[in-house]
């Protein structure tokens, strides 16, 4: 499955995690040297956590050989933070997983092709629906073909603009 999409993005650390984590923190009184202190106080300190930086979390439980009263354990949260991370992380790809497969029952079976070219068109399985009508119908390599795109999308934003002030 490619999470390629899923660098670079943050989710919210959630309030009763974030509490559990403080907790944690202010009750660790050892070295702070200790593996997953770092960590734990950058995650005190903030509201949100990246995809990698979950990735990296869940890396530490899967290969932690220790018990879960061990200091480095607990310092990652213990077994709450290791829930919450592979909960997060299941949700995080199943959106992704989800949106292909919802786009290939309608239809659009190349959700989970790589770009690619087809007839010396560059052909992207991420391409805006219009681009694909306008391809399926011959009419892509047409040079107007980006003016009537932007067209089409200036209507529609247009068209959803009026809707909402008549909504008012």
């Amino acid at each position: 499955m490619a999470n390629s999409s899923l660098q670079g993005k943050c989710i919210k650390i959630d309030e009763e995690l974030k509490n559990h984590l403080l907790k944690i923190y202010k009750a660790y009184r050892g070295d702070k040297t200790v593996e997953g202190y770092n960590r734990l106080k950058n995650l005190c300190d903030s509201d949100e956590i990246s995809y990698e930086q979950l990735k990296r979390v869940k890396n530490f439980f899967d290969n932690f050989n220790g018990k879960r009263n061990d200091t480095p354990y607990l310092l990652n949260g213990g077994s709450k933070m290791k829930d919450w991370v592979n909960i997060s992380l299941n949700d995080l790809r199943m959106g992704i997983e989800g949106k292909k497969k919802a786009m290939h029952s309608v239809g659009m079976p190349n959700q989970y092709i790589k770009t690619h070219t087809k007839d010396g068109v560059k052909i992207d399985s991420h391409d805006s629906d219009v681009k694909k009508i306008l391809r399926q119908e011959g009419i892509y390599n047409i040079g107007i073909v980006d003016s009537l795109i932007n067209e089409i999308y200036k209507n529609k934003k247009l068209w959803h603009k009026d809707k909402k002030s008549h909504q008012s």
